[in-house]
């Protein structure tokens, strides 16, 4: 019965597609079942150690420079270890460090240096608690197991293959990152933050078990042809970079990777603005964050069913590719629209909480796995070290980008609403020309049987 569920939605699979792509969806599920989890947390536990409203652009802004650091460490992993190894490093580094966190967060006291400290001068130019910008980050910074996960994906699937499994893929993990979110809003009062962000760690370390159950069931297969190389080369950060921008179809990736990350930073801090102001009791704020989270994945869980693999089979990848930029030009002309009809605080916060579900939603649903298959006809280093880059760096940098908009406007939001929809729809229409180009470059590689190296 499931195997006729799967075959109806995404096509015929084979039986060893069908326990592959299970397993695949049972790690991606609590990878970001966890990061769903601890994401709607993240702005609540920065708060109640630093002002929000002052500081969360100046925040980003500072993972970017975290993640620089945190994509190095990364990239050297690669050049040392096999791709399944990396999981049992990442999610048992993480695991561990989030369990540390969720200690402190119960028991701050534990770290905070009285003025009478002889350090107290080394830290007191940190606005607040350094503890609040270590959890942001700390949060921000998992995301690289995401992007290590979608890498190990594409190096063991082919493109056919790829079509039917990463629609499966999505739907299934909808539903974890509905829980998530789910948990935070219910249980966050009676459980507590702290209890809550250990269950993520331990969640974490979880993951090299269903890896390793991979490891073991599921027969290896190459993602594409590949010439042998006379000559090895060594590879790191900087390697991922300099791919990144001498390879045109990488940089087109970058572009359809983490455009919308602009457009979506300053279009949340809008919405976390006024529901700051709305709802200004901390556990009233976490569950409107909370509601987000879960109203972001259902949309997302509904497209993946009826839409993600459909569209892709239907009208093909680069159709895919435009119809989310186009969508976030609606979206983003919209709300504009709304203000300008003298719509109430109220009012305008909603119609933001509409619309970025709508752009988390279809980025999810639509745009991810879509994106995730124009590395199938790459090299390891472009799958692996450019990937990671544009994942972790790359999404940073575009958000740090939003950020900046939002510190520049933050003290008038009519103001950044109207600049800001000028900046976003300018973004949109180079984003739809990329995306065009590239996804004409995808077919021509299939057709070809080549890959970018």
């Amino acid at each position: 019965m499931f195997g006729r569920f799967v075959r109806f939605f995404w096509g015929d699979m084979s039986g060893d597609e069908l326990k592959k792509f299970g397993i695949l969806s049972a790690t991606l599920m609590v990878i970001l079942g966890n990061y769903w989890m601890l994401r709607v947390m993240k702005n609540a536990l920065f708060g109640r150690f630093v002002d929000f409203q002052l500081y969360q652009p100046y925040v980003k802004i500072f993972s970017l420079f975290v993640v620089i650091f945190v994509v190095m460490a990364y990239s050297k992993l690669v050049d040392l270890f096999e791709k399944d190894k990396l999981f049992y490093i990442l999610s048992g580094f993480f695991g561990c460090w989030i369990l540390g966190l969720s200690y402190f967060i119960a028991y701050p006291h534990l770290v905070s240096i009285s003025e009478a400290s002889s350090f107290y001068p080394l830290v007191s130019w940190i606005p607040g608690k350094a503890l609040g910008w270590i959890i942001y980050v700390s949060f921000e910074s998992i995301s690289i197991i995401i992007a290590l996960f979608w890498a190990f994906v594409a190096s063991t699937t082919k493109a056919e293959s790829a079509k039917r499994g990463y629609g499966m893929i999505v739907f299934f993990t909808q539903i974890a990152t509905i829980s998530g979110p789910a948990i935070v809003t219910n249980f966050s009062k009676t459980l507590g933050l702290p209890i809550i962000v250990a269950f993520g760690g331990v969640l974490l370390l979880c993951v090299s078990l269903l890896i390793k159950l991979y490891m073991m069931v599921v027969p290896h297969e190459e993602a594409a042809p590949s010439k042998p190389s006379a000559k090895k080369q060594k590879t790191g950060f900087f390697e991922g970079l300099r791919i990144l921008l001498t390879k045109p179809y990488v940089m087109g990736i970058f572009v359809v990777s983490t455009f919308y990350e602009v457009i979506g930073t300053i279009l949340e801090f809008q919405m976390n603005s006024l529901g700051h102001i709305i709802y200004p009791i901390a556990e009233e704020f976490a569950a409107f964050n909370g509601k987000f989270g879960m109203s972001v994945n259902a949309l997302a869980l509904v497209f993946a069913l009826l839409g993600t693999s459909f569209f892709m089979r239907k009208f093909g990848l680069r159709f895919c590719l435009i119809a989310f930029p186009v969508a976030i030009g609606f979206i983003v002309t919209s709300i504009f629209v709304i203000n300008s009809f003298g719509a109430s605080h109220y009012h305008i916060m909603w119609a933001l909480f509409a619309g970025m579900v709508g752009i988390k939603g279809f980025n999810y649903a639509l745009n991810n796995p879509t994106k995730e298959v124009m590395y199938i006809p790459t090299s390891k280093d472009v799958k692996f070290k450019a990937k990671g880059w544009i994942d972790t760096f790359g999404n940073r940098t575009t958000k740090a980008g939003g950020s900046s908009v939002n510190a520049v406007f933050a003290k008038s939001l009519e103001q950044l609403l109207v600049f800001g929809t000028v900046i976003s729809l300018g973004i949109v229409g180079v984003w739809i020309m990329v995306a065009m180009l590239l996804g004409k470059k995808f077919e021509k590689l299939q057709e070809d049987k080549t890959i970018i190296e």
